[in-house]
This record gives C-alpha cells, sequence and structure tokens, in this order.
C-alpha cells in the first residue's frame, strides 16, 4: 500500500495538470477510470449516466450564449430585503409549481437538461399568470425531438432556452413524454392520432400534425450571477445573493449539479433530509431546477431546495434540500433562468405556416437544420425514427394531413362500455342533493376559478403518442386530480393521477383498455387498489399488464426498469352515480368536478368555441368528460366541461354546453368519488 500512494499522487497530479488542456467532462472521465470507480446507487446500479453537457462544448459558437434585455434583479433590488426563507410551492398560500415529471420512465433517458429548464419555465410561465388557469406543462419530448438542447444521451440546458427563443415550444398535450429520441419533422411538434379505418386496423390508428396549436417563447435568458456584483444601493453581491434575487423576482431556475452515488441514494434513505457533500471536482452531470430556500430552525443551516424530474417516489415528493454556500456539489455555479414573453401569453400558430409548398413544422428552420450538438454524438433530427413507432404507426403525407379534418372518435368503437352486470357503488354519507337546496346552489361555478383560485390540473390529450379510446381513464382521473386540488385547497404539491395505470389495470364492467370502458369500474378499482401519479406510470396511449411493474416503475441505463415497492396511492373513500341537472349542480357545488358520459357528433368534434348545442338529438353514451362547472350568459344555461383531446380543441381543451335539455345525453349518467385524504 506505501508503495502505490507515490503513484497514486503522481497520477493525481498529472491530472490536475491536465484539467488546463482538457474538457471538464473529459476530466470527469478521466479521473473515475483513474480510480477506477465503480457505479453504484439504488439498489446495485446507478439511476442515471452523465445527461447535463458542459456550455462551452454545446452551444452553436462554442461559447456562452444569452439574449439579456434588461438589468439583472439584484441590480434592481436591496439584497438585505430578500427573505431568510422562500419557496415557490407556498407563496402566502399559494403553489405556484406545476406537477413533478420522470425523465426515467417509460424506458431510461438522459433528458434532465429538458426536464430541469421546461420545469422552470412551466413554473415562470404560471408564476407570470398569478397561477390562473391554464397550467401549462411545456413538452420536454419536442425539445429531445428536435434536439432543441441534445438528445436522451444528454444536453445543455442554455441550448435549450436559445431554442425556445427562436422557435418557442407547445405544451405536452401536442406532444407527451415518451423517452426516446424521435424525430422532429412532421410529427414530433405537435400531433393528433386518429381511429384507424380499414383495411388499417382501429388500434394504434392513423397519426398526422397538428396545424393550429399554441407555442410559449422566451423574451430574454441568460446565466445566473453574470452583471454588475453590486445591488441598487451599491453593496456588494455574492453569488448565493444573486440567485436568491433571481428566483425570488422572476421564478424558479434551471441548475447543473455534479450527482454521486451519496446523493442519489441519501433522498431515498433521507427524503426530508438536508444534503451536503464535498466534492474535488464539481463538474455538472445533471440539471434540475431550484425554487426556494430557507434555513434549517435545529442546526442553522442554510439550504436550496430543488426539484429534481425522478419521479415522487425519490426525496420528499420529487423535491430535496441542499446545503447552501458550499459542499453542495456545484449547484450554484451553473445556473440559467429564461423570461417568458408577453407575461406566458401564447403566440397562436396560424395555419399558413404549414403550407405544402413548405412542408414546415414548428421547430424547425425551414431546412429543418437542427441546433449542432458540436461533435458530442448526440444525434440530429434526420436521425431514423424509433422502431417502437415505425413499426405500428401509418404515417400520412404533410400535404395531405394540412388539409384534413381531424378526427377524434369512432362510433363504431364507443370509449365508453358498460357490462350487464349490477351497478356499483360505495356511499357512506348523504348525497349533496338530499341536503342542498335550490338556493344554496350558485348562479356559477368554475373549478378553474374558484374566488380568484384555479384548482384545474394540467390538461391531457389521449390520442398521442397513438391513438387510445381511454376516455374512461381521462375522466375520472382528471377529475379526481381536480377534487384532490380542491380538497387540499390547492396545496403543493399538485397531484396528477395516472390514467395509464386504469388502462393497464381496470377489467370489469367490460372494460378493455384503449378499447373503452366504465368510469365507474375505474373508481371502483381506485377505491380497492389505490391511484398512482403520473411519475409512476405516465400515460403511453397502450394495453400493457396489470404488473407490479406498469403501476409504478423506475428504469436506469444499466438495469433496465423495475417495479417501485414505496409510493404513495390515493384512494377514494366513496363513489358513485349521479344524473339529472339538479343533482349534477348539487353534487358539483358541494364536492367538485365528475366524470360523465356523452354522445360525440362530427360537430362536437369540430368545436372550437362558444356554447354548444346539439341539434341531432343524440344521447348515445359512447364518450366520457369531467363536468367541471356550470354558468350562464345572456340567457343560456350551460355545463363546463374538459376533454382529453388537447389544449388545441376547443377553448384550450374545454368546452360549454347546453345546460338543462340533457344535451348529447350529457345528463344521463356521471360518476363522482370523494378523495380519501389523510
Amino acid at each position: 500500500m506505501a508503495h502505490g500512494r507515490p503513484l497514486l499522487l503522481l497520477l493525481l497530479a498529472l491530472l490536475m495538470l491536465s484539467c488546463f488542456s482538457l474538457a471538464h467532462a473529459d476530466v470527469l472521465s478521466t479521473f473515475e477510470k483513474l480510480l477506477g470507480r465503480k457505479d453504484k446507487g439504488f439498489g446495485s446500479t446507478r439511476l442515471f449516466k452523465t445527461c447535463r453537457v458542459p456550455d462551452a462544448k454545446f452551444t452553436k459558437s462554442g461559447a456562452l450564449q444569452g439574449v439579456q434585455k434588461s438589468p439583472a434583479p439584484h441590480e434592481l433590488m436591496l439584497v438585505k430585503d430578500l427573505p431568510s426563507d422562500f419557496f415557490w410551492g407556498n407563496v402566502n398560500g399559494t403553489n405556484y409549481l406545476t406537477a413533478t415529471k420522470n425523465q426515467h420512465i417509460p424506458q431510461y433517458c438522459g433528458s434532465c437538461w429538458a426536464f430541469g429548464t421546461t420545469s422552470a419555465m412551466s413554473d415562470r410561465i404560471r408564476i407570470a399568470n398569478n397561477a390562473a388557469f391554464p397550467e401549462v406543462m411545456l413538452s420536454a419530448q419536442v425539445l429531445i425531438n428536435c434536439r432543441g438542447g441534445g438528445s436522451c444521451h444528454g444536453g445543455n440546458p442554455l441550448a435549450v432556452y436559445e431554442y425556445m427563443h427562436e422557435h418557442g415550444l407547445p405544451d405536452e398535450t401536442c406532444q407527451n413524454y415518451e423517452a426516446i429520441d424521435g424525430v422532429c419533422r412532421p410529427y414530433g411538434v405537435c400531433e393528433t392520432c386518429d381511429p384507424g379505418n380499414p383495411p388499417a386496423s382501429f388500434l394504434p390508428g392513423t397519426c398526422a400534425p397538428v396545424v393550429n396549436y399554441t407555442k410559449y417563447t422566451l423574451q430574454e435568458y441568460g446565466l445566473v450571477g453574470t452583471g454588475p456584483s453590486r445591488d441598487l444601493s451599491g453593496a456588494w453581491v455574492s453569488l448565493v445573493d444573486k440567485i436568491k434575487a433571481e428566483m425570488f423576482q422572476r421564478g424558479p431556475i434551471a441548475c447543473g449539479i455534479h450527482v454521486t452515488d451519496k446523493f442519489e441514494q441519501f433522498f431515498f434513505d433521507n427524503p426530508k433530509g438536508i444534503f451536503s457533500q464535498f466534492s474535488l471536482f464539481t463538474v455538472p452531470n445533471h440539471e434540475l431546477s431550484l425554487v426556494g430556500w430557507g434555513v434549517d430552525e435545529e442546526s442553522g443551516v442554510p439550504y436550496w431546495i430543488g426539484r429534481n424530474s425522478w419521479g415522487t417516489y425519490w426525496g420528499d415528493q420529487g423535491f430535496f434540500r441542499i446545503r447552501q454556500g458550499h459542499s453542495n456539489l456545484g449547484i450554484e455555479k451553473s445556473c440559467n433562468w429564461g423570461v417568458p414573453a408577453a407575461n406566458g401569453i401564447p403566440a397562436i400558430r396560424e395555419p399558413t405556416e404549414l403550407s405544402p409548398s413548405s412542408h414546415k413544422t414548428e421547430g424547425q428552420a425551414a431546412s429543418f437544420e437542427p441546433i449542432q450538438a458540436g461533435g458530442l454524438g448526440l444525434g440530429k433530427a434526420e436521425a431514423t425514427e424509433p422502431k417502437v413507432i415505425a413499426s405500428v404507426f401509418e404515417k400520412e403525407p404533410a400535404v395531405e394531413v394540412a388539409e384534413k379534418k381531424m378526427v377524434y372518435h369512432d362510433k363504431r368503437r364507443p370509449g365508453i362500455r358498460r357490462g350487464n352486470g349490477p351497478v356499483v357503488s360505495l356511499v357512506t354519507s348523504p348525497l349533496p342533493q338530499t341536503y342542498l337546496k335550490p338556493e344554496d346552489i350558485p348562479t356559477s361555478y368554475d373549478i378553474r376559478n374558484l374566488s380568484g383560485v384555479n384548482y384545474a390540473t394540467a390538461n391531457r390529450n389521449q390520442h398521442i403518442p397513438s391513438y387510445c379510446g381511454s376516455c374512461w381513464a381521462h375522466g375520472t382521473s382528471s377529475a379526481l386530480s381536480d377534487r384532490i386540488a380542491l380538497h387540499r385547497k390547492g396545496a403543493w404539491p399538485e397531484v396528477q393521477l395516472s390514467p395509464q395505470v386504469l388502462v393497464n389495470c381496470v377489467t370489469d364492467d367490460d372494460t378493455k383498455g384503449c378499447n373503452g370502458g366504465s368510469p365507474t369500474a375505474a373508481y371502483a378499482w381506485i377505491a380497492k387498489n389505490g391511484l398512482s401519479d403520473e411519475t409512476c406510470q405516465n400515460y403511453q396511449a397502450k394495453d400493457l399488464s396489470c404488473s407490479a411493474l406498469h403501476q409504478c416503475e423506475n428504469c436506469s441505463p444499466e438495469k433496465g426498469c423495475w417495479a417501485v415497492e414505496k409510493y404513495q396511492k390515493w384512494t377514494v373513500s366513496e363513489f358513485g352515480i349521479v344524473s339529472g341537472e339538479e343533482a349534477m349542480l348539487a353534487e358539483i357545488t358541494a364536492r367538485g368536478p365528475m366524470a360523465c358520459g356523452m354522445c360525440v357528433t362530427p360537430e362536437f368534434e369540430a368545436y372550437s368555441g362558444g356554447i354548444f348545442n346539439d341539434t341531432t338529438g343524440c344521447t348515445e353514451e359512447d364518450h366520457d368528460i369531467s363536468i367541471a362547472g356550470f354558468g350562464e350568459e345572456n340567457g343560456v344555461k350551460y355545463w363546463i366541461g374538459r376533454n382529453s383531446w388537447g389544449t388545441y380543441w376547443g377553448e384550450g381543451g374545454w368546452f360549454r354546453i347546453v345546460r338543462g335539455t340533457n344535451n348529447l345525453g350529457i345528463e344521463n349518467r356521471c360518476d363522482w368519488a370523494v378523495p380519501k385524504l389523510a
């Protein structure tokens, strides 16, 4: 051992000298090889590979870039006035943070660079809009498809902001997360999938690009810590204070961190602890977001509050605390910020932008040149289309679909199925219709704005990445997610339940997954088994088994995927059925949104706004939606409904329909459930 020590010291000295000529990522790799490092971590396998690429090695010019139009926040304030504790999940009782995500499912993907940035920007859009409806969840998958910063093999946050500034980014109902290196054109930015027509099979349907959708852009972006180190009074400002000022004034920021095995495991074992570790080389290999800070009451240790993208079963609901100032894996050294354009109000993409002559899709220049990966081998947008899509999808030419009417429903295969057995329910308390009087019912109710507060969770799209008749799972899970938010008074963390688990597991009442199912059976299954959130099983629009893996999973680059044993399940204490206008009004007023069956007509499919009034007389129950409110306009009473066809349909994914006349059979049968909260 004594003879080996001089050799080790020599190797370390040579390594330190090489730091001046090697890129940081190369130094880290060399260092680990010299020490013979073995990957450890959760189980016996590390949860991730390096997914954060150095700034100077990725941006187009090979140097740090940004578009900074205004002074840094610390220049416009007195940093001494910054609070000692601040958390965007609870600002005077309001949660400004969007739902947590999981980059590692349904298979491993090194996309931390896309999630750290889109989470921070989604939160900033929510902040800019004062937490009002709608909640926008920016699409990380579009960034991967269009190489707007990297791929599943890693990427760079600054390049993401550059991409958003130049091209804009849609929400997840245009392109949900698949954890694959997809292609940008023509389906990889915004798409919808129709049910297959003979001779094509009903599932997985035929997909086409959407030409009318909204995109979110940046007006400026840059690195935290740049600019003068003086505040408004001329007082010296530390890097910690610059980070606090940026976060306090404009919202969460995306930061690089040098993740270690200890960091991975610490928050599985001690989710509410404060992490601290000294590291000689703090080269960022992972990206996440910082959302607040504080001081531990017992130890007096200052800390940052961070959001990761490893699911809610990691850390404290997917969040963590790490020491502030030092011994924090370099989390303060490479942070980025972006400012939403027009206070987060999206730009509308016009149909003329996708003309038959150019075939241009959003997120690309007309020549389809992606942001280059600087020789890192991250791939380009022209890469071969993933086989999991190419083997099953019938893709239509862009010229044809640009003029094609979108189809969301197939009458031959209704999304609601009902068996012939007895109707099940679990009712243990008086129904609202039995104790609420007509005068107790307000003239209007809207889950998106109850006394100025939005309790509606993010919008969904059941038809991507392939067609799936899972309206019964979306209508029920959306209504229940909204009720959880309502009953928890909108408190952090937001809960977005997994419709995919319902597709995988519910079989009662003739339920057949993507071929349709029973909303009643969905709530009965939740009452018996409990339902995980989206970070356990994200929506894949296909039928999977009801194994433990397909109820809550995690994936690593070496081990593959496995079932997670410890995770939170959300259940219900009661569920039942209600019908008729008066009973529905009482149920919504007392307990919130509910899932209702309805008929779908071609006119309803083409709905783009206003109060819909059917003239066909159809009342067949073949589609399930959520009724989340009611109102009256110019003497016309209406219901407020949430659909699951994306935000490019209807009124941002929602609709209004005439109330009191059983329009489209919407008052025939509704399913409700009461969340069971601890």
